[in-house]
């Protein structure tokens, strides 16, 4: 992250997402977690997203 976004943003929080697959096809299980609950948010759009995938 360049020191100009560092310096005019704090960090509110984390999203995490975890991509699994089985072996015997292509399907994908993502697994959205938070830390808080400030990016919740942002959590739903990534899960809306990635439901379309």
């Amino acid at each position: 992250m360049s020191r100009l976004i560092r310096g005019a943003y704090r960090k509110c929080g984390t999203v995490t997402i975890s991509v699994y697959q089985q072996c015997d096809n292509e399907c994908m299980i993502f697994d959205v977690k938070t830390d808080n609950d400030n990016v919740l948010p942002v959590s739903y759009v990534i899960e809306d997203t990635l439901k379309s995938y």
